[in-house]
C-alpha cells in the first residue's frame, strides 16, 4: 500500500500589460496562493501526473490556465473569487495489476485575499465509461397562445450514450433536496458521500424488460396525455415511454393507463410531484444498490443547519458509487452553489437569466452533442461538467 500522497502546487504567473498613470489605491492587490491536492480516498495510487489547472475568476471571467510538469510550486494571481479545475492522470493499483485513469478535482468560490492564501482540493478517479446521461430536462413548463403559463407538460429524457444495449430496469430518477440558489452549512454535510434528495422514482422492471439500443432516449413525462388539445404550443406525450403519477386523496393527478408508470419510493410532498419550475435543483440518475423497504430503512438523512433560525431537515441520501449522471439547474442571477460532488458535476445549467424570468418557459437544458458515429450514431459530451456540457435555453427536442 503506498503512503496517501498530496501534492503542493507552486509554480509563477508573471503578467505584463500595459501601464497607466495611477494612485497607489488603484493598484491591483495580488496574493500568493498554495494549492494542496490530496489524493482520492480508498486507491492504492502510485503517481499522479500531467496535472493541469485552471483558475476562473467568478467576478470577471477571466481564465488563468498551467500545465505541470512538477508538483510543486506557488501561483501568483489578482485577489478575487475564483472557481478551481484540476485534471490529469493517475496511476494506481487494482488486483495487482496497475492502471491508468484520469483524476479531476474541483473546488468553487476559493476566494484569494490577502498577502498569501491556501486552499486543499480532493482529487477524484473519473469515470468516462459511457452508460445512460440525462439528455434533457423540461421544468419550466410552457405557455399558451394567450401568454398563460400552463403545467404538466414537464419532462425528463434519457440516453443510452454506450455503443450496447443497456436496461432501464431499475433506473431511478432523483431530486435534489438542496436548493441551489441557498447555501447553508449542514450538520452532518454528506456531500462527499452521497446526494441528499428529496424525490426517488423508479423505472420498473425485473433487469431486462426495458432494454434501450445505443442511441436510443427514454421518454419521462409528468402526464402522458396530448397537452396539445389544451396548449398548442405544448407536446402530444401520449408515446411517452413512462410517466410518474402520484396517487393522491383528492385524484389531483392524471394517469394514463397507456403508459407504465415510475415506481414512486419516497417523495417529500403528499400532493403531486413536479420539477421545480424556477430550476433550483439537481437531478440525477441512479441504480439502487439495495430494496425499496432497506433504503427507506437505512438512507434517511437528517442534520441541522441555520437559516436566521435552526432548522432541521429530514430527507433521503443517495449514495454517489451509486449515480450514474447528474445535473445542476439554477437561473444565473440566482446560483450561488453546487449541490451535488464536483465528482458528479462541476457545473450548471439555465433557462432562467433572474428569477421568475419569464423567457424560460417553452425551453429546456439539453445536452450537447459531442460527435457522431459512422452509422449516425450521436454521442453525447459527458465530462461532468454541465456547464461546458449542457446547451442552456435550449429548444425542446419534442420541438424539433
Amino acid at each position: 500500500m503506498v503512503n496517501k500522497i498530496s501534492y503542493v502546487l507552486v509554480f509563477m504567473l508573471f503578467i505584463c500589460a500595459g501601464f497607466i498613470a495611477c494612485t497607489d489605491d488603484d493598484k491591483v492587490k495580488i496574493t500568493e496562493f498554495t494549492l494542496t491536492l490530496t489524493e482520492p480516498e480508498d486507491l492504492n495510487v502510485t503517481s499522479i501526473s500531467d496535472l493541469h489547472v485552471t483558475f476562473k475568476n467568478v467576478n470577471t471571467g477571466k481564465l488563468t490556465t498551467n500545465t505541470m510538469t512538477g508538483t510543486a510550486g506557488k501561483i501568483t494571481l489578482n485577489e478575487g473569487l475564483y472557481n478551481i479545475t484540476v485534471e490529469g492522470k493517475m496511476n494506481y493499483i487494482v488486483d495487482e495489476k496497475n492502471v491508468e485513469g484520469q483524476v479531476k478535482g474541483y473546488k468553487e468560490s476559493v476566494n484569494l485575499v490577502g498577502t498569501t492564501s491556501a486552499d486543499n482540493i480532493k482529487l477524484f478517479l473519473f469515470n468516462s465509461k459511457a452508460d445512460f446521461v440525462i439528455e434533457e430536462v423540461y421544468f419550466a413548463g410552457s405557455t399558451t397562445p394567450e401568454g398563460k403559463q400552463y403545467s404538466g407538460d414537464q419532462h425528463i429524457k434519457i440516453y443510452n450514450n454506450s455503443d450496447s444495449v443497456l436496461y432501464a430496469d431499475g433506473l431511478v430518477i432523483l431530486e435534489s433536496a438542496f436548493k441551489t440558489s441557498q447555501q447553508y452549512e449542514y450538520t452532518p454535510d454528506v456531500m462527499s458521500q452521497a446526494m441528499v434528495v428529496q424525490c426517488v422514482y423508479a423505472i420498473p422492471g425485473n433487469g431486462k424488460d426495458y432494454p434501450v439500443q445505443p442511441g436510443e432516449s427514454l421518454l419521462i413525462c409528468d402526464k402522458a396525455i396530448d397537452h396539445t388539445a389544451a396548449n398548442t404550443n405544448s407536446f402530444d406525450m401520449r408515446n411517452a415511454n413512462f410517466e410518474w403519477y402520484d396517487e393522491t386523496e383528492k385524484n389531483l393527478d392524471t394517469d394514463n393507463p397507456e403508459v407504465t408508470n415510475l415506481d414512486k419510493i419516497y417523495s417529500y410532498t403528499k400532493t403531486i410531484w413536479i420539477l421545480n419550475n424556477q430550476g433550483l435543483c439537481a437531478y440525477a440518475i441512479a441504480r439502487l444498490k439495495v430494496d425499496k423497504e432497506t433504503f427507506l430503512k437505512d438512507y434517511r438523512y437528517q442534520a441541522d443547519y441555520i437559516n436566521i433560525n435552526p432548522m432541521t431537515i429530514d430527507r433521503y441520501k443517495v449514495p454517489n458509487e451509486w449515480i450514474i449522471d447528474a445535473v445542476n439547474i439554477s437561473n444565473k442571477a440566482q446560483y450561488v452553489w453546487n449541490v451535488v460532488d464536483p465528482s458528479l458535476d462541476m457545473g450548471f445549467t439555465y433557462c432562467g437569466e433572474v428569477a421568475s424570468d419569464k423567457n424560460r418557459y417553452n425551453k429546456s437544458v439539453r445536452r450537447k452533442v459531442l460527435s457522431t458515429t459512422p452509422d449516425g450514431r450521436k454521442i453525447l459530451k459527458d465530462t461532468n461538467n454541465s456547464t461546458e456540457d449542457f446547451e442552456a435555453k435550449a429548444t425542446p427536442s419534442l420541438k424539433q
